[in-house]
């Protein structure tokens, strides 16, 4: 399997939308209401994230033979406001590639995790801060954190 992760292309916030979209689905959907589904929903759509992208943001995209697999996006040069990975490719150092190229760049240092991806989370380095959360859209989540020390 040969990964190539780099940043997001003009051309490609659809895919990675679709993306987003199908592993939100796949398992994270079911962690919370309706009324979280129907805002993430909007945070997920390509107009959404271009536009955080604008207002200083980056997305990173796995991609494999040329097609999109894994998304990462990063707000404030230190959180994670998004990260998915197609259910077909997790569990195969997608995550983690992604991770590692945004870290070369700056290091992330926090994530309001869906409670499905806490665990993984854990396994990029990053810790709980407090319990689960609704936040104000009414989106269920973990706040977590990195230390300093690097993995």
């Amino acid at each position: 399997m040969a990964l190539e992760i780099r940043p997001i292309l003009a051309t490609e916030y659809e895919q990675a939308a679709e993306v987003v979209w199908a592993s939100f689905n796949h398992l994270a959907a079911h962690y919370q209401s309706a009324t979280g589904i129907e805002s993430f929903a909007q945070i997920a759509r390509a107009c959404e994230m271009r536009a955080r992208d604008i207002a200083g943001g980056v997305t990173y995209i796995a991609l494999i033979q040329h097609t999109i697999v894994g998304v990462l996006q990063v707000r404030s040069g230190e959180h994670i406001s998004l990260l998915f990975v197609l259910p077909e490719f997790q569990s195969r150092g997608v995550g983690r590639a992604l991770i590692r190229q945004a870290d070369a760049v700056q290091r992330l240092i926090s994530v309001q995790a869906s409670s499905n991806s806490v665990t993984a989370y854990m396994r990029y380095g990053f810790m709980p801060t407090g319990a689960e959360q609704l936040s104000e859209t009414g989106i269920r989540y973990v706040p977590m954190a990195r230390g300093a020390l690097r993995q």
